[in-house]
């Protein structure tokens, strides 16, 4: 601008003054104007600064008073003998040249008033010196126009600098509003009406990743399950231009403990239905061999009015002893449970041989269930197995209960199956097969409650506390086991104790008995 407007007043003063005046004039301004081009060539791909010193500022300012001046100076060069018409001329291109960088400059209203000032007054002085009523006309313009022009660059700053506040204002506003939703604990997202994600704070990216959750516009309260296991509650509102705003606020502690309440009604049920179950069970159990007791041995006793024979009195003994016997059994099953439910029984593995384990259980199992034979168990065990370092007592309690009820249940001309042996995958159990009525698929994991019984509680055909295979699961998970039961009805069950591969000894690599074949059979009903 500053070389085209300086050689529009070269060429049109160089018929009115010399040549020589002309490019004296012009010559400053077409320096300036080219080292302008070239900075701009340099520096046009660099981006702005972010502040500017006062130094670069006050070198701004001298810049401008020089190029005024050199612009002001057309009235000395240009126009010192010029006829009224050439001295407007002259003026109204300082006047335009003026106004122009006033108005690019409005940034900076001390740049601008320096260079309005310094290319504006000199004209000005000339006309009031010169005389005259023209001259006059144009110095009063001029002062006039400077003063336009200062006030305007200044109303123009007064205006850009409220406009700058008003953005930095809102920018601040949004900074906080943003740090403020960045600081929720809860998930915020705002969508727009095609569902572009437009906002989203750092919890949401946590959760959601750059997928977008699933909602429904207007949702309210509804729970929702992540992969990770955590559970939010989700509610979303339309904003006025028909996006969404989606926030998701952590409950993962509300339904931990809504399910430990629900756990804790639960246990609290089971508990009473227990003790139902145990009063009923104890009512009967203990009252029928009490009233036996209590009978027989009144009548056995001298202030009885009837003579006993010696088989008679013999035979009352031996009910007495029978039900003294059941009822110890009953508190001796009793006392167990409540040591394994206060984890008041310790482990201690010794050796131990298996043929005699399982004979002295058979021994004991059959004494308990009036079986004065053991020819009605089928045994066999794996070379593998013959010996295991286990708890003797444990084990041995475990291995009563199973071959106690696959006595109590099983068919009379049937054998009790035993085997002993190791599974495809090497690991030691000892399986005991009836071949009874067997067991529901609805109550194969009931009857290892506490105090349940399988047959109707108020006919039962079976006596017993209903803890036989509770203690049996707990002492076999004790010993790092458990015990499993394969059923089918009508044809029979198998109790199956599992035993871990640390129980095994170096046992030798012979064969496995021909019968313990029959094993998988036994873990596995056909």
């Amino acid at each position: 601008m500053n070389i085209f407007n300086g050689m529009l007043v070269a060429v049109g003063a160089a018929a009115k003054v010399p040549p020589l005046h002309a490019a004296i004039w012009f010559l400053p301004i077409f320096l300036i104007g080219a080292m302008q081009v070239l900075s701009w060539f340099k520096l046009r791909n660099l981006p702005p600064p972010d502040r500017v010193s006062g130094s670069y500022l006050r070198k701004a300012e001298f810049g401008a008073i020089v190029l005024g001046v050199i612009w002001g100076s057309a009235s000395v060069f240009l126009a010192a003998e010029a006829d009224a018409a050439h001295a407007m001329f002259i003026w109204m291109m300082q006047a335009g040249m003026a106004a122009g960088s006033t108005s690019i400059l409005a940034p900076v209203p001390r740049v601008a008033s320096r260079f309005a000032f310094a290319c504006l007054m000199p004209v000005t002085m000339i006309n009031f010196a010169r005389g005259g009523d023209y001259a006059l006309t144009i110095a009063t313009l001029g002062l006039v126009f400077l003063a336009a022009l200062i006030h305007g660059s200044v109303k123009s700053y007064g205006q850009l600098k409220s406009m700058i506040a008003t953005v930095h204002a809102s920018r601040e506003a949004r900074e906080k509003l943003a740090d403020a939703i960045n600081s929720s604990n809860d998930a915020f997202a705002f969508y727009d009406d095609e569902n572009q994600l437009l906002l989203a704070n750092k919890r949401h990216k946590d959760w959601f990743g750059v997928d977008r959750p699933e909602f429904s516009m207007g949702e309210e309260s509804v729970p929702v399950l992540l992969k990770s296991g955590r559970w939010l509650m989700r509610s979303s509102r339309e904003t006025g231009e028909g996006g969404a705003v989606v926030v998701h606020t952590d409950i993962t502690t509300l339904k931990t403990r809504e399910r430990e309440l629900i756990e804790a009604q639960r246990e609290a049920v089971e508990a009473d239905a227990s003790k139902s179950r145990f009063l009923s069970t104890m009512s009967h159990e203990l009252r029928t061999p009490m009233n036996i007791i209590l009978g027989f041995s009144k009548l056995m006793t001298g202030d009885s009015k009837l003579r006993l024979s010696n088989e008679e009195i013999r035979e009352y003994a031996d009910n007495i002893h029978a039900s003294g016997t059941h009822l110890l059994r009953l508190i001796n099953d009793i006392i167990d449970y409540s040591k394994v439910g206060l984890d008041r029984i310790a482990i201690n593995p010794v050796r131990t041989e298996t043929k005699t384990l399982l004979s002295e259980a058979i021994t004991l199992a059959a004494g308990f269930e009036n079986k004065s034979t053991l020819d009605s168990f089928d045994v066999a065990v794996s070379s593998k197995m013959a010996h295991l370092m286990v708890d003797e007592t444990a084990i041995k309690r475990v291995l009563i209960n199973l071959m106690t009820n696959a006595i109590r249940f099983n068919r009379n001309d049937k054998k009790v199956v035993v085997r002993a042996g190791l599974d495809s995958a090497g690991n030691p159990f000892i399986a005991v097969r009836d071949f009874g009525h067997g067991i529901p698929e609805n109550k194969m994991e009931r009857v290892f409650e506490a105090f349940y019984q399988g047959d109707n509680e108020l006919d039962r055909s079976h006596g017993g506390t209903g803890l036989g295979l509770t203690l049996c699961r707990h002492l076999a998970r004790l010993m790092s086991g458990d015990v499993i039961l394969k059923s089918r009805v009508g044809v029979g069950t198998t109790a199956i104790l599992a035993l871990p591969k640390s129980v095994l000894l170096d046992n030798g690599n012979d064969e496995v008995v021909p019968s313990v074949s029959d094993v998988r059979g036994a873990r596995s009903v056909a």
